[in-house]
């Protein structure tokens, strides 16, 4: 069985990675390609601060998205009750 490189993205349309399609055994020469890929290569090299991303036409380069830290559920209630003191004094109220 014949294999192609295609090449992946999320749902936002950024490049995650190259996988393979597996050509159809009933169909030859035809490709089943995966979901949210295209066969058409991004750039080899771009710069750090950008990441392609798959348009519906072409790649073009974007700037690169930040990535958001895990933040546990400790960290997230202490900075609501900073930002929110009327909130903290109802507690401190029992």
């Amino acid at each position: 069985m014949n294999q192609m490189t295609v090449y992946q993205t999320n749902y936002s349309g950024l490049f995650v990675g190259e996988t393979v399609a597996d050509e159809s055994p009933l169909e030859p020469g035809v490709f089943a390609i995966p979901a949210g890929c295209v066969e058409t290569a991004p750039p080899s090299t771009w710069p750090d601060d950008q990441w392609p991303r798959w348009n519906g036409f072409k790649w073009e380069l974007i700037q690169k998205p930040e990535v958001q830290q895990a933040v546990s559920p400790e960290e997230k209630l202490a900075e609501f009750l900073a930002q929110n003191p009327d909130v903290m004094s109802l507690i401190n109220a029992k």
